[in-house]
């Protein structure tokens, strides 16, 4: 048994973690099953009743003064138990230390009945070997367990090929590609997706190709047209694509056709800079080409969710029926009885001139996911101009005879954006819009002057992303420009990298002087030597990675990684000034500290992977302040 592996005489269930290829003990897992095991010897003795088995719960302390972890059990059992919180929490902290080996070095009882546990330095410093082995995969162990885990399909972005990829999108961009990379850690079998708006009968790109046409061709401007860099962008690459073509005759579907694919192209393009890619670039068109749509649409017919009926909804609000009656100039030959499954009225499928509303098209794009492909769950991932969107879709998902928990929409808030303190509309100079290129190239050229232009996007893409994702995607958000372009600690993303590259620098000074080591490499009891509080601190803090991961996938919320990141990169801080780690004269807690670091870069850099940031292993620019540990 490692120094990690609890060996209390009351008996509990092997831990089995799953998603990685070792298996991995969790450290918050190994307390709640050792409190369980516990729970259950005093259930059997007759002193607890059954029914509190799942009352368990280990948290951080509130401080870390009072103990490693807390334990709320004798609170909230207390009721069922029949006994004062105080007299739980004794009984089950006397259970708990009745072994000898037990890995609670102290375990107190605070307030009205928490239990704080202190655990033995050399139970949490054998967790390093499980970090260590875990490597790259550590974001991806969870316990067997966990809920069957299927496959899903992620739709996000999905800017209409009409516009290019803005700082508004961008959100959603990072959001979503976060979002996907923690779904498959928390084992997943994931599709992101790019919905491509691009029907024949879409007036919006219509009066784009017009617009390109236009400026192409030196033409009279359309009426409410595209204006903008980007559109005279595309209408130069439309002609030097064609050089040797008579545009002046080409039809404006040829021209739809040729702008939108260069605008498809610009917008791959900028998300790949920004770090995004995806698996499928599902096209709108392709449905109706296929005979999707039609075949979508007689499913709803026929299963009695759509008629062409004159319109009728008999809806009840606050207790009362009542009846309402669509306006002459709605009116169309096939209607969604969305209202029968909570939409607030109901739907034009197909419009009086029988061409498909637009919702023909969403009905048919839920019957791929759900029907087509399968997929145990679809998630789209909108802005906050889309909160109306959500009871339609829903009531789309219901009508197609799909469980409403097989489909999702997930709504991000606006970003607003700052210099020097103050809102700052996002355009240029000349009024066009502001890309998300324009954020990237910006962001890199002030924070990295007289870097390439490669490691400018590099700097701008990092930056961008963790500003974008450092908080909940439901609240709104502001996003400091000065602060992103600055090299500094009061830049997050700066600051957690330079503890990657610290500690990069601390391994080659340490390769340097003959300390190369591995998981096997070092003895169980060497660990045993780590009992400086800042370096327990710091395994606890990288093992909670897991944890991080888990809780995101369960409800989105991915602002936690950046959190995270902050913490452990502090953590690897405060460590470093404290704990000299290359020691010539004691070279076996040389070999336990470097194992520290090395554990901390496997945190960090798999948490940077989950953001979509680089990890430097170098970065030119001071240390964090204080510092007072200089290497020898």
């Amino acid at each position: 048994m490692g120094p990690h592996e609890p060996k209390l005489s009351i008996h509990y269930p092997q831990i089995a973690v799953v998603g990685c290829g070792y298996n991995l003990t969790l450290l918050r897992e190994t307390l709640q099953l050792l409190v369980q095991a516990a729970v259950d010897q005093l259930i059997a003795s007759g002193a607890f009743p059954a029914d509190v088995r799942n009352l368990i719960e280990i948290s951080d302390t509130k401080n870390p003064d009072h103990g490693d972890y807390a334990c709320n059990f004798a609170l909230v059992a207390s009721k069922k138990i029949g006994q004062p919180p105080r007299k739980i929490g004794e009984m089950l902290a006397e259970t708990l230390l009745a072994d000898v080996d037990s890995p609670f070095e102290a375990i107190d009882i605070a307030g009205p009945g928490f239990l704080n546990l202190r655990l033995k330095p050399a139970f949490v410093a054998g967790f390093l070997v499980d970090i260590l082995k875990a490597g790259a995969e550590l974001p991806a162990a969870r316990l067997s367990s966990s809920p069957s885990l299927g496959k899903i399909n992620v739709e996000f972005v999905s800017v209409n090929p009409n516009g290019p990829i803005t700082v508004g999108s961008g959100r959603g961009a990072a959001f979503g590609d976060a979002l996907v990379r923690v779904f498959r850690a928390a084992g997943y079998d994931v599709d992101p997706e790019y919905y491509i708006n691009d029907g024949v009968n879409s007036q919006q790109m219509r009066l784009f190709a017009e617009s390109v046409k236009s400026y192409a061709l030196s033409e009279p401007f359309p009426e409410n047209g595209y204006k903008g860099e980007y559109v005279k962008d595309v209408a130069t690459d439309v002609a030097a694509k064609f050089p040797t073509e008579d545009l002046a005759s080409k039809e404006v579907g040829w021209w739809q056709a040729r702008s939108q694919e260069l605008m498809i192209e610009r917008q791959r393009s900028d998300l790949a800079t920004f770090g995004v890619a995806f698996n499928n670039w599902f096209s709108e068109q392709s449905m109706h080409d296929s005979g999707l749509v039609t075949e979508s649409l007689e499913k709803l017919k026929a299963n009695g969710s759509a008629d062409d009926e004159c319109y009728r909804a008999e809806v009840v609000r606050d207790g009362k029926e009542e009846h309402l009656e669509q306006k002459p100039e709605e009116a169309g030959p096939l209607w969604l009885r969305s209202t029968k499954f909570g939409d607030d009225k109901d739907r034009v499928l197909l419009r009086s001139n029988g061409r498909p509303a637009y919702i023909a098209g969403d009905v048919a794009y839920m019957e791929s996911k759900l029907g087509q492909r399968k997929y145990d769950k679809a998630f789209i991932i909108l802005g906050p101009d889309h909160h109306g969107y959500i009871p339609r879709m829903n009531a789309v998902c219901k009508a197609l005879g799909y469980p409403a928990e097989k489909f999702e929409i997930i709504i991000f808030q606006i970003v607003r954006f700052l210099k020097e303190g103050k809102p700052a509309p996002m355009r240029k100079r000349d009024g066009n819009i502001y890309e998300l290129r324009d954020l990237i190239d910006e962001i890199g050229a002030n924070a990295a002057p007289s870097a390439t232009k490669e490691e400018q996007q590099r700097v701008g893409r990092d930056v961008a992303r963790f500003f974008y994702l450092m908080r909940s995607h439901d609240t709104h958000m502001d996003f400091d420009i000065d602060l992103a372009t600055k090299q500094s600690d009061e830049n997050p993303v700066f600051y957690v990298q330079y503890a990657h590259a610290r500690i990069c620098s601390v391994l080659n000074r340490a390769a340097e002087s003959g300390f190369v080591i591995n998981a096997e490499s070092v003895k169980p009891e060497v660990y045993e030597l780590l009992t400086h509080p800042r370096e327990l601190a710091l395994i606890k803090k990288t093992m909670d990675l897991p944890m991080e991961v888990a809780r995101c996938a369960k409800d989105y919320g991915v602002h936690r990684l950046t959190t995270y990141a902050v913490e452990l990169a502090r953590s690897y801080h405060h460590f470093y000034d404290a704990c000299r780690v290359i020691q010539a004269d004691q070279p076996e807690l040389t070999k336990a500290r470097i194992a520290v670091c090395q554990a901390v870069a496997i945190g960090l850099k798999a948490t940077f992977e989950l953001l979509g940031i680089s990890a430097p292993e170098r970065m030119d620019r001071e240390a964090p302040a204080p510092v007072a540990n200089t290497e020898s």
